[in-house]
């Protein structure tokens, strides 16, 4: 939900060309909106986009409508991994553990911005499953 620095998925055209009728010319520095997309409730509603509702992935969308890892030849080498390993861990976290919110939980979700937007604190409690 908080994607990378714009920097990291800035580009640079390299010849002039037009998009949706928009002149660009070769040199200008291309910066997706990457924030927009993500919390645009046409391409994730009818849920509130910034409510975490992980059934929203399971209905086919825009191939550009998610890109935590950037698009295109320059995408992130790690990300099919990335994604590997943290769909292991949180399938094994559920396995183990109940996830409960914390006594501080909505304290904690004020969001800072340095090099990504990340909350404060996510403050959780985990309850150890008995089977």
């Amino acid at each position: 939900m908080y994607g990378i620095s714009g920097q990291a998925i800035t580009r640079e055209s390299n010849a002039p060309t037009s998009v949706c009728g928009h002149q660009i010319d070769k040199g200008c520095v291309i910066l997706p909106d990457v924030y927009s997309i993500h919390y645009n409730v046409d391409l994730w509603g009818p849920e509130d986009p910034k409510i975490f509702v992980p059934e929203r992935h399971s209905v086919k969308r825009h191939p550009l409508a998610y890109m935590p890892f950037g698009v295109g030849p320059r995408n992130c080498v790690g990300m099919r991994f990335a994604l590997m390993e943290l769909k292991m861990c949180l399938a094994r976290l559920l396995h183990t553990y109940t996830i409960q919110p914390g006594d501080k939980f909505k304290e904690g979700m004020t969001l800072t911005e340095k090099l990504v937007i990340t909350p404060q604190a996510i403050n959780v409690r985990l309850e150890k499953r008995l089977n």
